[in-house]
């Protein structure tokens, strides 16, 4: 049969569970400053990309302009290739493929060609040469591309 506690037993228990609470909030505490830093590491460690790809970017932007014309003259070379062979036909698909493969490069670089023929007419993205008549294109619309328009897109970046 259960007795009753004695005064200094239950000053005892008191204490025991002060001490227990003390401790529960210590816990809580170091949880809450535990998930604070894995906040500050998770934020430094998402900066630090975002600011690693802007550093990339920046650095590739100077030499991507450089080799744009290039870019161009392919485009402007290819759409001039014509062959009859099958000797000639080679030629323009290892060009082909060589023109694949630089885009390629250049999309996993952040540098995509700008598609121009059927959209609105946009001052900041276009440079209008001349205006032409046609049948395909409400006016207001690019109707022929003729050179090249590219962005180099900003890096993708989590926030």
């Amino acid at each position: 049969e259960p007795r009753e506690l004695t005064e200094e037993e239950k000053a005892m228990c008191a204490q025991i569970e002060e001490e227990i609470e003390a401790l529960k909030a210590e816990a809580e505490e170091k949880q809450n400053a535990h998930e604070r830093l894995k906040l500050e590491v998770d934020n430094y460690r998402k900066r630090t990309r975002a600011e690693l790809a802007q550093a990339r970017g920046d650095a590739a932007t100077p030499i991507v302009k450089e080799l744009l014309p290039i870019a161009d003259e392919f485009g402007l070379a290819r759409q001039n290739l014509k062959f009859e062979g099958d000797g000639e036909k080679a030629i323009v698909d290892r060009f082909d493929d060589l023109f694949s493969r630089m885009l390629g490069t250049w999309t996993s670089v952040g540098v995509k060609k700008m598609e121009s023929v059927g959209q609105d007419f946009n001052p900041e993205f276009h440079e209008a040469v001349s205006m032409i008549p046609s049948a395909e294109y409400k006016e207001e619309v690019v109707c022929n591309e003729l050179r090249a328009g590219w962005v180099l897109k900003p890096a993708g970046a989590e926030q």
